[in-house]
């Protein structure tokens, strides 16, 4: 298997012959998004460095007092995207966090507009806020559910629709860039459809969306388990279902956000269920949360293509301003006990409170606390309170 070393020095390379080649060319554009982006005087060809820092501190107390007082990368990345002859996109990203290194993005997109294909490693279409890049989210860690549920990249092809406030996306996936078990992979099959109508003329809208996966086990794997944290990527798992019996399981989730001027809201809610060996009995869990934010300084969140998207800071610090300044609070929950199936998993409630303060369009400091409390399972009472810190920067 290739060191980190070996797979930096390869992208660095292709980065470098990819750059060398546009900087020969007669007519070469350079524009800066958070880095330069070279592109060729027709827009035919383009290519740009990506990658993103993410330095995180937490400290956590549960009832038995100080747990947590830890820091991490939480994210390391380096990468590149690009155009070649137009309608083609590629885009390539390795994350060294956490003492290793691993494959996230690796795609190649034939663009049709509005119809796109999409081949490689990406993100299976599921959950508002699972799509949302980590650059983009109001919050230090996603909905509960998502990590719970296990939402994450694999490798497949999909087929896109973007046009007119709507989009979907569907696909077929099967093992994972950075390895898998058994020489026979499960399936996943995956869609996810949203609608984002425009409300007066004030680029306020509202953002309608539902999703769906059914997911294989790969061969000889016969167990399930869902499992999630307190709201910090550092701290304890305190609810767990342990491995249970199954095959393969089936999610469905539901998606409500809105934005008007600075103030924004989201929600959403998915179910997921086992499918048991014979003789056994489904088990069934859920989840959900609901926020709202607003921005202080007057900013807006970004939003692209069924997704949040950019922050577009007004008075950025550099030019002498204030930056940009948002609240945001949040009610999480997820529910990982199904008496009828004999799994006590337990119960997890969360609420979180957050202040972001972004400098530029590209970086921002984080800044979240939160209060948890555990209903059943192993940890049955435990009242978990987290206070978190990141500091970002992305290009």
């Amino acid at each position: 298997m290739p060191t980190p070393k070996t797979i930096f020095a390869a992208v660095s390379t292709a980065a470098l012959l990819a750059s060398t080649s546009l900087a020969n060319a007669e007519d070469v554009n350079v524009s800066w998004k958070g880095a330069p982006e070279f592109s060729s005087a027709d827009g035919n060809f383009k290519m740009k460095i990506r990658g993103r820092l993410f330095t995180d501190w937490a400290t956590a107390s549960d009832n038995s007092g100080k747990v947590l007082d830890a820091t991490e990368f939480r994210a390391a990345r380096l990468g590149i995207e690009g155009v070649v002859m137009k309608d083609v996109k590629y885009k390539l990203e390795l994350d060294f966090a956490g003492n290793k290194t691993s494959v996230t993005d690796a795609t190649l997109v034939w663009d049709l507009k509005p119809v796109s294909v999409e081949v490689g490693q990406f993100k299976t279409p599921t959950s508002l806020e699972e799509q949302t890049s980590s650059r983009f989210t109001t919050f230090l860690e996603r909905g509960s559910f998502t990590d719970a549920f296990e939402f994450s990249r694999m490798i497949g092809i999909a087929a896109n629709y973007d046009e007119n406030d709507i989009t979907v996306k569907a696909g077929v996936f099967q093992g994972n860039a950075n390895g898998g078990s058994g020489t026979v992979q499960g399936r996943t099959y995956a869609a996810r459809a949203t609608f984002a109508p425009k409300i007066g003329n004030d680029g306020s809208f509202i953002h309608i969306g539902a999703s769906a996966f059914h997911r294989e086990n790969d061969d000889n794997v016969l167990t399930l388990r869902y499992r999630q944290r307190a709201q910090s990527h550092l701290a304890g798992r305190y609810v767990d279902t342990t491995a249970i019996a199954g095959k393969s399981d089936t999610f469905y989730g539901v998606e409500l956000a809105g934005v008007s001027g600075p103030l924004s809201a989201q929600a959403e809610w998915g179910w997921m269920k086992t499918t048991a060996l014979t003789g056994g009995t489904d088990a069934k869990f859920n989840g959900g949360y609901v926020d709202v934010s607003y921005f202080i300084t007057g900013e807006s969140r970004g939003y692209k293509s069924g997704t949040f998207d950019r922050v577009k800071v007004t008075n950025p610090v550099f030019s002498g301003g204030a930056g940009a300044w948002q609240i945001a609070a949040r009610y999480d929950v997820i529910d990982l006990t199904d008496a009828a199936a004999a799994v006590i998993g337990g119960k997890q409630e969360s609420c979180i409170i957050g202040v972001n303060w972004y400098l530029n369009n590209y970086s921002r400091v984080m800044a979240n606390y939160s209060k948890s409390e555990i209903k059943g399972g192993s940890f049955n009472g435990e009242s978990i309170d987290a206070f978190g810190l990141r500091f970002q920067v992305d290009w």
